[in-house]
């Protein structure tokens, strides 16, 4: 008993810890800050800016404070339709990798109790591929494209409290990347090592 169980299905067991990794990864990043506040800067010539360092840009919205629950700003509030869809784009894809994740990992268990999944594993693990992907790739595109003719929402000089969720420019100059924005293209690389492993084992 041991590792001789896992002779032949070392590919489909190595696919099923990557699926658990970036199911992890997944529902972790999902309600956490993709962009946080660089705190307040003072330029030379007097002029404050910067994000609040408490603030907090996650897929569902803005939080002025990160640690507290509620939202300030949903995206369904933002003016630009283009930058708003981004986010309602990326909060379905969030939940569709974690369905479609924790799938993965059921039908891996199904295999090694008998049933033969081995198929149905290459076909989620291939769209896990792209469901991880999306989320990352419209939190980029809000992060470098200034959709509408640029984010302007207004941001306090004394507090750096945000009236709304900024975009591009705005979204670079005031905040930076965060955790959740790391641990999404993690999840994406990790869900493409699985498919190779259970591809090429």
């Amino acid at each position: 008993m041991g590792f001789e169980t896992l002779r032949g299905k070392l590919d489909v067991a190595l696919n099923v810890l990557c699926s658990c990794v970036v199911f992890l990864f997944i529902v972790t990043s999902a309600p956490v800050s993709q962009f946080r506040g660089k705190g307040l800067k003072v330029a030379a010539d007097g002029t404050v800016s910067g994000g609040s360092k408490l603030a907090c840009i996650t897929v569902w919205g803005l939080k002025n404070d990160c640690s507290k629950n509620n939202y300030d700003v949903r995206p369904a509030d933002m003016a630009c339709k283009k930058a708003a869809d981004l986010f309602k784009v990326s909060e379905a894809f969030y939940i569709i990798a974690a369905v479609c994740t924790c799938l993965s990992t059921v039908l891996g268990g199904l295999f090694f109790i008998g049933i033969k999944t081995k198929i149905a594993l290459y076909v989620l693990s291939a769209l896990n591929v792209v469901f991880t992907l999306i989320p990352w790739a419209c939190m980029t595109a809000i992060w470098y494209q200034n959709y509408c003719g640029g984010s302007t929402v207004v941001i306090s000089t004394e507090t750096g409290s945000a009236a709304g969720i900024a975009y591009g420019k705005q979204l670079r100059d005031n905040y930076k990347s965060s955790a959740a924005y790391g641990l999404t293209i993690a999840a994406w690389c990790i869900q493409i090592i699985g498919l190779v492993l259970l591809c090429a084992m």
